[in-house]
């Protein structure tokens, strides 16, 4: 190697050394003072990436956590006000049933009335409770329901359960014991204007043991897709089809009669085999005194013995004859039910027999019911029906076998009552699923009415729309059916209306059980959430470690290498500094 003193190569081979060295020497230094391995992209590019999208996640959910937490927070007030409301409506069953005690005077029920409506506006109080500003139980984050959604509410709320009540009451019979052969009932939304029904139920007779296998209630929505769904007052489901021949009126009648109609024939064809093979008029007529009808149709001249399909003989007819049948036989709701009784133990083919036992012998058959009910029928006005068959005509009682009229209660079963309901369509609310079952009947309706996407959502994930969505009723008084759209409350003044406030308050109570389940269920659902998402985040932030954090032991290491490397980088620059001084020993 020659000698030159322009370049000096060793002294610059050593500073690069010594430059590699003194920036090794930093990175060292930075993993050690921050107890990372990656402080840059540059350290290394992919493993940067996947960790920054890990704290990404973190950071995530964290504030997942926190939403899961405030949630959580808003569950338990809303928890607290419906707790409270269930307290009340509790004290509120236990004072109607004091005022459905005879030991009580008017004057009594009068006291407990000023107390009832007392704690009724207290549970309009507790709806009014809020959150962060927020109200929640106070309907207002109930979703504007279409007609279809109305009417499914109505039945799964009211209508299906205060019809089978009815039925149970009027004959004895239910979908709970063991006498319905098929205890499912699909639904089905037709619009048929030829059709002048607004329901219907369908059935076959293919069991084995003769009765139904099949059950299905077709609702009409001819008659009510202009209905109005902001008219709270509507809750016997009036018809929305105007008859041109008497302005302001609709035609086709009411919702909740006609299914307490059809649920007669349907729990007929499921207890008593053959149901197809008895007269019209006894099937129908069965039907029409379930709910009355001598507010609907004339009863003049209608005779059991006409039992043409299509016509309205079998209506007016069959309830005449049943209420005939019924007046002779004694008591007339337990002529009915013997009546029932025989036809479920021993089939269609037991007609006369059950006639017989219903009237103590008085009708061998259905034949010599209609051949005396002729030879008693002096005369075709309303004073016949009267005396013979009990039927008062032109009086606010329909004529059902559970009113005034047939049972003796002093109190009406008029067209709006005989199917009672809350004051208000604010007590409806939607099924929460494909199904319910309402009185041992389980009802499949058309589609799932579960949650929607209006309800409070509570982003609990960190992806969009990972949230729990829940739905909060109306919890106030007119909500809970406790009072109407005028304001009016729930009466106990008297024996018969503290009966039927027992009722409703059962309702009431079932349905702010609900919401308090519903509650309770988002409430355990969340504090999962809340776990899931700590052990999720300790996961990731251990993911993220193996990544980002350095290995100390090693750093240290390194550290100690650089650190000693740079020393030497800087001993051997001063030696190699000292090169071209050598040359001058030769220039001397």
């Amino acid at each position: 190697m020659s000698i030159v003193v322009k370049n000096n190569m060793s002294a610059i081979r050593t500073l690069n050394l010594l430059n590699q060295n003194s920036s090794n020497l930093a990175k060292s230094l930075q993993k050690v003072s921050s107890g990372m391995r990656i402080n840059g992209a540059a350290d290394d590019s992919s493993g940067y990436a996947i960790s920054e999208r890990m704290r990404v996640q973190l950071r995530g959910l964290g504030q997942a956590n926190r939403n899961t937490q405030n949630a959580m927070s808003l569950m338990r007030v809303a928890e607290g006000a419906v707790s409270s409301t269930v307290e009340i409506l509790k004290t509120m069953k236990e004072k109607a049933l004091n005022a459905a005690n005879d030991s009580n005077t008017d004057n009594d029920r009068r006291i407990i009335q000023k107390e009832l409506e007392q704690i009724i506006d207290q549970v309009d109080d507790n709806s009014n409770v809020t959150f962060n500003g927020k109200y929640l139980v106070d309907g207002s984050h109930e979703l504007p329901k279409d007609v279809q959604e109305m009417i499914v509410s109505a039945l799964s709320t009211e209508w299906l359960e205060n019809s089978l009540d009815l039925l149970e009451e009027s004959y004895g019979y239910n979908f709970r014991d063991g006498n319905a052969a098929v205890k499912e009932m699909s639904m089905k939304f037709v619009d048929e204007p030829g059709n002048s029904a607004l329901a219907w139920v369908t059935f076959n007779s293919s069991g084995s043991d003769g009765k139904t296998s099949k059950l299905e209630l077709s609702v009409n929505m001819h008659y009510f897709k202009d209905m109005d769904t902001h008219d709270t007052s509507n809750v016997n489901g009036s018809s929305y089809i105007q008859d041109p021949g008497n302005p302001g009126h609709s035609v086709g009648g009411v919702l909740d009669r006609t299914i307490a109609h059809e649920l007669t024939h349907a729990i007929m064809a499921s207890s008593i085999a053959g149901m197809s093979g008895l007269p019209l008029a006894v099937t129908e007529g069965m039907a029409e005194l379930t709910h009355g009808i001598d507010d609907q149709r004339n009863l003049i001249g209608a005779d059991p013995a006409k039992s043409a399909s299509g016509t309205e003989g079998p209506y007016s007819g069959g309830y005449v004859g049943l209420r005939y049948m019924a007046k002779q036989g004694g008591n007339e709701q337990e002529v009915m039910k013997t009546f029932m009784r025989v036809l479920v133990n021993k089939g269609a083919g037991a007609l006369d027999e059950a006639v017989s036992q219903a009237t103590h012998g008085k009708f061998s058959g259905w034949s010599d019911l209609i051949d005396k009910f002729h030879a008693d029928q002096a005369s075709s006005d309303a004073a016949h029906l009267e005396q013979y068959c009990g039927i008062v005509i032109g009086n606010d009682d329909t004529g059902a076998i559970t009113g005034r009229d047939a049972h003796g209660s002093s109190i009406a079963k008029t067209k709006d009552s005989i199917v009672p309901e809350g004051g208000s369509t604010k007590f409806w609310y939607s099924p929460g699923s494909k199904y319910t079952t309402i009185n041992g009947l389980t009802v499949m309706w058309d589609s799932d009415y579960g949650a929607k996407t209006g309800d409070m959502a509570f982003q609990i994930g960190t992806k969009a729309n990972q949230s729990i969505k829940v739905g909060f009723l109306n919890m106030t008084a007119e909500g809970l059916g406790l009072k109407d759209t005028s304001g009016k409350k729930v009466s106990v003044a008297t024996r018969e209306e503290a009966s039927n406030a027992i009722r409703l308050f059962d309702q009431s109570i079932s349905k702010a059980l609900h919401q308090q389940t519903t509650i309770g269920s988002v409430l355990s659902r969340l504090e999962y959430t809340s776990n899931n998402i700590v052990t999720a985040s300790e996961n990731v932030q251990s993911s993220e470690s193996t990544f980002r954090d350095a290995d100390m032991a090693k750093a240290m290491t390194e550290y100690t290498r650089n650190n000693v490397l740079l020393q030497a980088a800087q001993s051997m620059l001063a030696q190699a500094n000292q090169n071209g001084s050598n040359v001058l020993s030769l220039l001397q």
